[in-house]
């Protein structure tokens, strides 16, 4: 295979793989989203909130924010590996 068809299959690859970890974020983002809005919900209403409550909404989030911060990681791996390869 010529060397440009190989930079070329490479780029594509590379770009369906971006594609693939930055479409994982959004379902952690309306993840996350959701816990704002309940938390926003337990404010407002201003009753007596169980801890337990508290503690779910939190590993929720942590969970989330967690699988948000690998996926970016990822991503910004990606995207260098692929300024690397096309330095070269």
């Amino acid at each position: 295979m010529p060397k440009e068809e190989v930079k070329t299959q490479l780029k594509d690859d590379g770009d369906a793989l971006l594609r693939t970890v930055l479409s994982g974020i959004e379902p952690e983002l309306r993840r996350l989203n959701a816990v704002i809005s309940n938390l926003t919900v337990l404010a407002v209403a201003l009753d007596n909130i169980e801890p337990t409550a508290l503690t779910v909404l939190a590993e929720v989030g942590s969970d989330a924010i967690g699988r948000v911060s690998s996926s970016w990681r990822d991503a910004f791996d990606l995207v260098h590996a692929a300024q690397r390869r096309s330095a070269t």
